[in-house]
């Protein structure tokens, strides 16, 4: 190791006159690489940036976090820190074992949830470590950002996560890393125990669904999705449309009631869905179902499943309506098609989340297409996240700016192909010049070609795709195209979305938005969508840090009355509940039940389209 007054000397002549001013003697060259990769990416030495982008409490780190909990009291004398720290940079755990160390760590915002990459604040011994492959200490100087140059750090991979156990710069780290090496073992035992009794569980859960009588099971974890014996005597499609909906119902987080599928072979199936939980947390989905046959038995679950409080005048129920039920098998069945059509319309964005989940399970290669803004990148990248914890994302501009390193991008990996789960994210396709479409097309052809772990999304920032244009070069590597909605289209879920943004924003502090804020946020147009939105949020976090936002709290623009225009697809929503309240005779209980959505999805729509009616 360079005396310190060296490093330091090596490191101010890189910063002022690049890595040719430097002698490889003083400085490691693996550092070295680092700080040129940090250089290339940017990185603002005059200013700490590490942006507070969240957790995530994947299996991995809730592994690691219970081996990591146990340290200081195993090593009560430890008088350092010990932090995981995910493939990303982000700080999933921090214990101290000293005060002084941890307000020095506060200040240089090395908590958790805060992203401490190599493309934002420099080398750090996590991101050297994960990039190595191989256990290293960064001492002092060998940090780029002069702000951690107080700081000395020990890591060691395990999976996509290192163990970081750091100390002052006058302390020294190298003493650190038999330990360092120790924990991350300690971790993957720990990691591969709590794997092998999620995959117990789901396979146990499994058997119960068949030991239930269920004609058609399989169940998944996410990774692998395992199928009963009726299941694999279905035809290939149905089979693939049944692990489709487990696959995104864990994915999307949500055991749905009984719900009746129409199979690509042409049948009807009733289809359960249940979550599995191992130490209280989500591990995977189990799939139970069978023929649709049993009419009055479904009827009776989904009157069950309806009952709750009458927001809306109603007329009384008939109980025994069924009974005198006097239509065919025929008419039923139609009836029951079109409560399902109407479903898929009136929630667009659940059936794209849905489609999207499923394709990114099964690598089936897909384009995103939607308004500028809409979040596509972000929602392939939070899915796959989801499905893979392990994995790697790439996301790559393609526009004229920067189309020539997207291109050199897709070819670096094609030489290295991925070993384990990765997603590319093109975006900006719709800047392709001819010539940039060809290069991108070869490259993307050999990546596919050499790797079956690639999962690759493309996003176009238009209503529609057109061929004609240069990007339709591309197109023959995607298999499905998923429209992913405005934001105005999803206002049931806008609340939602609202507060998680808010949550991000506001760095761990307490703000929240009142029902009063989200009607309002429901009633704006948003023709910027989630761009615009996060502009707002920002409005209301600088003028709020903490409390619950009202009405007041927000932008003037949010209270804008417009014309309304709708688009082809609103007009169609709103045919379709016009229909229903038709139909229902004015009764929007009725109404709700014929169209196969929530009475509170039925009056936001109704609020939003400002349809009238006779109850």
């Amino acid at each position: 190791m360079a005396h310190p007054r060296e490093l330091e000397a090596a490191r101010r002549r890189f910063l002022a006159r690049g890595r040719g001013a430097v002698d490889p003697g003083p400085v490691r060259p693996a550092v070295l690489a680092s700080w040129q990769r940090a250089r290339a990416a940017g990185v603002d030495t005059d200013r700490l940036v590490a942006p507070f982008t969240g957790l995530d409490r994947g299996p991995a780190v809730v592994a690691a976090e219970s081996v990591v909990d146990a340290v200081h009291a195993r090593h009560p004398e430890l008088d350092a820190t010990v932090l995981v720290v995910d493939r990303d940079g982000v700080v999933q755990v921090r214990r101290d074992g000293d005060a002084a160390l941890g307000e020095l760590l506060d200040a240089v915002r090395l908590a958790p949830g805060h992203r401490h990459a190599e493309d934002a604040v420099g080398t750090t011994a996590a991101t050297l470590a994960l990039h190595e492959g191989c256990a290293l200490a960064v001492e002092g100087s060998e940090h780029l950002h002069p702000a951690l140059g107080v700081l000395a750090a020990a890591a060691a991979p395990v999976g996509g996560l290192a163990v970081v156990v750091v100390r002052h710069a006058a302390d020294g780290a190298d003493r650190d890393l038999p330990f360092a090496r120790a924990l991350a073992r300690e971790v993957a035992e720990q990691d591969r125990v709590r794997r092998r009794g999620r995959v117990l569980a789901v396979h146990d859960a499994l058997a119960a669904a068949a030991a239930g009588g269920a004609a058609w099971t399989l169940a998944t974890d996410g990774e692998q999705v395992v199928f009963g014996a009726g299941v694999r005597r279905l035809p290939p499609g149905d089979q693939q449309a049944l692990a489709d909906l487990a696959v995104a119902g864990l994915a999307l987080g949500r055991a749905a009631d009984p719900a009746r599928v129409d199979l690509p072979s042409g049948a009807c199936a009733e289809v359960d869905l249940q979550d599995v939980r191992h130490d209280g947390a989500l591990v995977g989905c189990v799939l139970a179902a069978g023929p649709a046959v049993d009419e009055h038995a479904w009827r009776d679950a989904e009157a069950r499943r309806r009952q709750g409080s009458h927001v809306a005048p109603t007329a009384r129920r008939d109980f025994a309506a069924d009974l005198r039920d006097e239509r065919g098998p025929a008419e039923r069945s139609q009836a029951e098609a079109r409560v399902r059509a109407n479903r898929d319309l009136l929630t667009p964005s659940l059936r794209a989340r849905s489609e999207l989940v499923a394709n990114l399970a099964q690598r089936r290669h897909q384009v995103l297409v939607g308004e500028a803004g809409v979040g596509k990148c972000t929602l392939a990248v939070e899915h796959f996240g989801r499905l893979h914890r392990d994995g790697a994302v790439t996301v790559l501009d393609a526009d004229p700016a920067d189309g020539a390193r997207a291109t050199e991008a897709v070819a670096g990996l094609a030489e290295r192909a991925p070993t384990r789960p990765h997603l590319v994210v093109l975006r900006g396709l719709a800047h392709l010049t001819p010539l940039s479409a060809r290069r991108l097309d070869e490259s993307l052809r050999l990546l596919l070609a050499r790797s079956a772990t690639v999962a690759a999304v493309a996003c176009l920032d238009t209503t529609s795709v057109d061929a004609s244009r240069p990007y339709g070069l591309l197109l023959r590597h995607f298999h499905e195209t998923v429209r992913v909605p405005a934001l105005r289209h999803r206002a049931d879920e806008l609340g939602d979305i609202a507060q998680a943004i808010l949550r991000a924003m506001g760095g761990g502090r307490s703000l929240r938005l009142s029902h009063q804020v989200v009607r309002v946020l429901e009633g704006y147009a948003w023709p910027g969508n989630i761009s615009e939105l996060e502009d707002v949020l920002r409005y209301v976090v600088a003028r709020k840090p903490v409390g619950v936002v009202q009405a007041p709290d927000l932008p003037a623009l949010c209270f804008t009355r417009r014309a309304p225009r709708l688009s082809m697809l609103e007009t169609a929503q709103a045919d379709a509940i016009i229909q229903a309240l038709y139909e229902a005779r004015g009764n929007r209980y009725r109404a709700a039940a014929l169209l196969g959505i929530a009475r509170s999805s039925l009056y936001r729509k109704i609020d939003a389209f400002g349809i009238s009616y006779i109850a």
